[in-house]
């Protein structure tokens, strides 16, 4: 169940829903502190949600065989 959480929750980064996504490019802008030209480990905002979308596809994936398996 976990994996579904946390799937969901990067898909939602993903997504872009409410401007989450810059909010947690500010927040990473704050915390990461290897960072790249424009300040956060990402090279552009699209970047990030790919990547966000990607992981959260595995994650949600990894859930539901977890959950029917």
């Amino acid at each position: 169940m976990l994996e579904l959480l946390v799937g969901g929750g990067l898909i939602v980064v993903a997504c872009d829903y409410r401007n989450v996504a810059l909010w947690v490019w500010d927040r990473a802008d704050v915390v990461v502190t290897r960072r790249s030209r424009q300040g956060t480990p990402w090279k552009s905002p699209d970047h990030m949600r790919i990547g966000f979308g990607v992981a959260g596809a595995a994650f949600v994936v990894l859930g539901l065989v977890t959950v029917a398996g």
